[in-house]
């Protein structure tokens, strides 16, 4: 047998499945990865977190990119002699699982349960360097505990509060969307069109550290991209000026706005009031209601960009 046909037939007869699997069951035994606990470990410590996957399938091409570049790192400090601790959990809460489940016939625990454990196998797969010792599921009752207990601190302080918000709303899966998730006006899953309602929504009150915000960002001049400190900034939205009240010709309470320059009011001829804003449904004349509504139906309807009317779509990067 010649040398040729030596690798020939080597060739024909190599399983990489069967590398793999030996290798990994073995990685997986000596539990490499794992943090330790010990307090009086000299080691420096390097706690290295990626984001949570969302458990709708199996694992795809945009995931093993991003988690290459956090295993990469994580096996530098690894290597430099850190003590790493490098969790995987799951973002495993919300109505896009639920609704899964009923196109599934299948109960919302069960189906986001079995995702996980799909891409639990796909992740070791990739061999990435997780601490599996601390694995988690956000939908466990043992995680959102605490998001129930820290809510309960932001609503004792004042800090959660109720009110109205239009949003994305999917009539087909009953769900609301992000803007991403409206693909030029309809449902990314069920390809509806997608409309805008008005729902109850709670609310962080985080502009109560507004000008805290704003001044630890100082800090960061110089040594951040100036154009995510804009970002963040414009994001805040920090403005300063008076409140003025207008009154309407029958009606019994005033209208109150804000501006920035309320030196400018005395030439003011007008004000403009959304035609979404419950004002305007109850200033509207009668003979102009049917336009109105007309015209609500419009505006209801995101824009080829998944915003709604007045929303800015925020670039990643």
């Amino acid at each position: 047998m010649t040398a040729a046909d030596s690798a020939e037939r080597a060739h024909q007869h190599f399983d990489p499945r069967d590398i793999q699997e030996k290798w990994q069951s073995r990685w997986a035994a000596m539990d490499l990865f794992r943090a330790s606990d010990d307090p009086d470990d000299p080691r420096p410590r390097t706690y290295l977190l990626d984001m949570f996957p969302y458990p709708s399938g199996d694992l795809h091409m945009g995931h093993a990119e991003a988690y290459a570049i956090a295993d990469a790192i994580a096996r530098y400090y690894f290597e430099r002699g850190h003590n790493v601790l490098h969790p995987i959990g799951w973002d495993a809460f919300g109505l896009p699982a639920e609704n899964a489940a009923i196109r599934k016939n299948s109960h919302p625990a069960d189906w986001t349960y079995a995702n996980i454990e799909v891409q639990a196998a796909s992740f070791r797969r990739y061999a990435v360097s997780f601490d599996w010792s601390r694995r988690l599921q956000t939908c466990d009752p043992e995680y959102y505990r605490w998001n129930q207990w820290l809510f309960l601190r932001f609503y004792e302080r004042g800090l959660a509060y109720r009110k109205g918000g239009y949003v994305n709303w999917c009539p087909v899966d009953q769900t609301v969307l992000a803007n991403e998730q409206v693909i030029a006006g309809r449902c990314e899953r069920c390809g509806s069109e997608v409309i805008r309602r008005l729902l109850t929504q709670w609310y962080f009150k985080i502009t109560e550290y507004a000008d805290r915000l704003l001044a630890d960002m100082e800090p960061l001049t110089g040594t951040w991209p100036d154009r995510v400190l804009l970002m963040q900034r414009n994001w805040i939205g920090r403005s300063e000026g008076a409140e003025i009240e207008f009154s309407i010709e029958g009606r019994d309470e005033p209208v109150t706005v804000f501006t920035t320059r309320p030196d400018t009011l005395y030439g003011a001829t007008f004000f403009v009031v959304a035609a979404d804003s419950p004002l305007a449904a109850e200033v509207c004349a009668p003979e102009h209601r049917e336009a109105l509504e007309e015209y609500l139906t419009q505006v209801r309807r995101p824009a080829e960009d998944g915003c709604l009317p007045g929303q800015i779509r925020h670039q990643p990067g």
